[in-house]
């Protein structure tokens, strides 16, 4: 699934790259990345129970993902120049992803909270945006 939303988001939008990651604090206190780059990472999956006792399992899993991007402006110290590319960004994920249904037996992808972060210093901000879909787990 995060490969897949990967694919998604480097084929509907202008983002600079799109990369897998799996640990953001990383991501923060590291080489900051080029202005635009947005990396995809697991976050938190919760399983339903199966609803069948007998014969095929099938159970249904919510699965929360992260997308988190940088903007990388240094001739903006007030950051209102970071602000306006925030949400250019932001929107055009946002139209990436929500409402896009990454497998035809899976909710479609729905857009939980988006969180900005400080200024990381150097003209750097990161911005990180919590989506939700589902997956399958089944027994053949």
């Amino acid at each position: 699934m995060i490969t897949a939303a990967i694919a998604r988001l480097k084929a509907e939008t202008t983002l600079t790259d799109v990369l897998a990651a799996e640990d953001l604090e990383a991501l923060s206190s590291g080489v900051m990345p080029r202005n635009r780059t947005a990396y995809v990472l697991p976050f938190r999956e919760n399983a339903e129970p199966s609803p069948y006792s007998t014969g095929t399992f099938r159970q249904s899993v919510e699965v929360y993902f992260l997308v988190a991007f940088f903007i990388r402006r240094y001739d903006d110290p007030r950051g209102d120049g970071r602000v306006t590319e925030f949400e250019a960004t932001r929107d055009e994920i946002e139209g990436a992803l929500a409402g896009w249904q990454w497998d035809e037996q899976e909710e479609l992808v729905a857009l939980v909270a988006t969180q900005a972060s400080a200024s990381l210093g150097k003209g750097t901000s990161v911005f990180v945006s919590t989506w939700k879909t589902t997956r399958t787990v089944e027994s053949k």
